[in-house]
C-alpha cells in the first residue's frame, strides 16, 4: 500500500497551511471574542478554489478526491477546528446535496455560487427535541398551490448569522417519521423566516450557532431539493463524507495540541532540566503521539475508500469514533503537561481543550457511533 500524498497533494497542502497561518492565525482572538465568522474568509477561500475540490469544472469545482478534501480540512483545523467546520459544511453539507440531488437550475442559483463563496450555506436539522432522533423533527412544510407554507423552529444552526443560504429538514407527510421529511432551501430575507439569538457555547468559537424562527414562511416549490419524503434519507446519504471531514477536523485539532505541548516540553525547565527528560512526560508524549498516528491512518483509509467508490460506512464510523476521542486525550494531556501555564487563556491549549470536547457530540455522538459500527458488524 502506498501512503504517500501525490506532489499535487503535497503542493495544496502546503497552500493551504500557508493560507490558514497567514490569513486565519492573526484573526483567532477576534474569532474567540465576537464567536462570529468573518464574511471575507469564506469569500477568500472560494477565490483560492477550496469549496469546488469535490465538483466537476463546469460549476467551478476542480475534480478533485476525497483524500484531497480532508487535506484541506486538516490543515485548517490546525489553526481553526471552528473554521474547519464550517468548511465541511460548506463544502460538503451544502455543496453536495445539491450536487447530488438537485435540478441542473438549481445547480446554477446555489451550487456554482457556493463553490465561489459567493454565497455562504448553513444546515438547519436539529430541533430542541430532535438531535440523535433526527427523524423527530416537528418542523412543517404544508403545500399551497405552487409554494410550501414552513412552521417551525431550528437550533444549533452553525454560521447561521452569516449564512445566504439555509438547507432545511421539514415533514411533508406527517405520521411517517424518516419517510415523511423533505429537504428544502431557504433564501435569508425570506419573509416569515427570522435568524433568532447566538447561543453561547464552550468552544469552537468563531462560528455562532444560532436559533432559527419559521412563522408562515412561504416558498417556492422549486426551492425543494430531490423528491419530496425524501430528503432524511438523501441526507443520509452525505453523512459517510460528514463524518470523515469531521475526522480530519480532529486530527488537525489533535495535531496542534501534539506540537504546542511537544515544544512546551522542550522548553520548560524544572528542578534544572526541560521536562521533556523525565519519563512521566515522555510516556505521555509517546502515547499522544501513537494515537495520532492511528488516528490519521483511519481517516486516510477511509478517504482512500469513499475516493475509490467504496461504500465505508463502517471505516468512517470507527474514524469518527476513535478520532474524536483521541482529540479529547491528547487536548487533555497537553493542557496537563502546560500545567498552570496550560489553565490561563494566553495559552492556545485551553482553546483545543475546549474545542475537542464537541468532537464527541456533533455529526453523531460516539455512542451513535458505535450504534451504526454494532449494525454494521452484523449485530
Amino acid at each position: 500500500m502506498d501512503f504517500k500524498f501525490s506532489e499535487e497533494q503535497e503542493i495544496f497542502r502546503r497552500m493551504v497551511s500557508q493560507f490558514a497561518k497567514n490569513e486565519l492565525a492573526p484573526l483567532i482572538d477576534e474569532l474567540e471574542e465576537k464567536d462570529e465568522l468573518p464574511v471575507e474568509i469564506m469569500r477568500k477561500m472560494g477565490e483560492l478554489g477550496f469549496f469546488g475540490i469535490l465538483y466537476p469544472e463546469k460549476y467551478g469545482g476542480s475534480n478533485g478526491d476525497v483524500i484531497t478534501f480532508c487535506i484541506l480540512i486538516e490543515e485548517i483545523s490546525y489553526i481553526s477546528a471552528a473554521v474547519a467546520g464550517i468548511t465541511n459544511i460548506q463544502l460538503n453539507g451544502v455543496a453536495s446535496p445539491v450536487f447530488i440531488f438537485g435540478t441542473e437550475e438549481q445547480k446554477k442559483r446555489f451550487l456554482i455560487p457556493s463553490i465561489k463563496g459567493e454565497k455562504i450555506g448553513a444546515i438547519a436539522m436539529t430541533e430542541p427535541n430532535a438531535g440523535s432522533d433526527a427523524a423527530s423533527i416537528r418542523t412543517s412544510a404544508k403545500k399551497d398551490g405552487n409554494d410550501y407554507i414552513i412552521n417551525g423552529s431550528k437550533i444549533f444552526c452553525s454560521n447561521g448569522g452569516a449564512a445566504d443560504l439555509f438547507f432545511l429538514t421539514a415533514v411533508t407527510d406527517p405520521g411517517k417519521r424518516g419517510k415523511g421529511i423533505s429537504l428544502f432551501i431557504i433564501e435569508r430575507g425570506t419573509p416569515g423566516f427570522t435568524v433568532s439569538k447566538n447561543i453561547k457555547k464552550l468552544g469552537a468559537h468563531g462560528v455562532g450557532t444560532y436559533e432559527l424562527i419559521f412563522e408562515d414562511c412561504r416558498i417556492p416549490s422549486d426551492n425543494l431539493l430531490g423528491e419530496e419524503n425524501k430528503g432524511f434519507y438523501n441526507l443520509m446519504k452525505t453523512v459517510e463524507r460528514n463524518r470523515i471531514g469531521v475526522t480530519a477536523m480532529a486530527v488537525g485539532l489533535a495535531r496542534a495540541a501534539f506540537d504546542e505541548a511537544l515544544k512546551y516540553a522542550k522548553e520548560r525547565e524544572q528542578f534544572g532540566q526541560p521536562i521533556g527528560n523525565f519519563q512521566g512526560i515522555q510516556f505521555k508524549l509517546a502515547d499522544m503521539a501513537m494515537e495520532l498516528e492511528l488516528a490519521t491512518t483511519m481517516l486516510y483509509k477511509a478517504a482512500w475508500m469513499d475516493s475509490e467508490g467504496m461504500r465505508c460506512n463502517k471505516e468512517a464510523s470507527i474514524a469518527k469514533l476513535f478520532a474524536s476521542e483521541m482529540v479529547n486525550r491528547i487536548a487533555y494531556q497537553a493542557l496537563q503537561i502546560h500545567g498552570g501555564y496550560g489553565y490561563m487563556l494566553e495559552y492556545p491549549v485551553q482553546r483545543y481543550f475546549r474545542d475537542a470536547r464537541l468532537f464527541e457530540i456533533f455529526e453523531g455522538t460516539s455512542e451513535i457511533q458505535r450504534i451504526i459500527i454494532s449494525r454494521e458488524i452484523g449485530l
